[in-house]
């Protein structure tokens, strides 16, 4: 696995690193498995353009926020704090249009740095490279 770390300046001018997950099998295992997440960390995954995303927190350990960005690194749909998934079936939590971008950011983040939907993220360059092939 080739992890690619960017820095992203997601609002405020907060800097918060983020490993990109542009990898199929990358993105399948995310954070999964971590008791915990370090403020200013995250993680960003990259998908195909055309992509109406479902994550589900099956194996996870902690809440996360859930960040859903279109391929103009615009903020179109936040989940707060989703819980972990303790017991089949588990929720998905899926973008209600086709998206470029997730982040999973430590739980309260979006509200700590006060979040908006409709807000531009910089995502370190990244938003301005080709999406990974389908």
């Amino acid at each position: 696995m080739t992890v690619l770390w960017r820095y992203a300046v997601i609002a405020w001018s907060m800097l918060i690193m983020l490993p990109i997950q542009a990898q199929t099998v990358d993105r399948q295992q995310g954070l999964m498995g971590r008791s915990s997440l370090a403020q200013a960390t995250g993680m960003l995954f990259d998908f195909p353009l055309g992509t109406r995303p479902a994550i589900w927190m099956r194996h996870m350990r902690m809440a996360l926020d859930l960040l859903f960005v279109d391929e103009q690194a615009q903020l179109v749909q936040i989940f707060h704090e989703v819980p972990p998934c303790l017991q089949l079936p588990c929720v998905f939590y899926q973008a209600d249009q086709p998206i470029r971008f997730v982040i999973e950011l430590a739980p309260g983040s979006a509200q700590r740095l006060q979040l908006q939907l409709g807000d531009r993220l910089e995502l370190g360059g990244h938003e301005h490279q080709p999406p990974p092939a389908s």
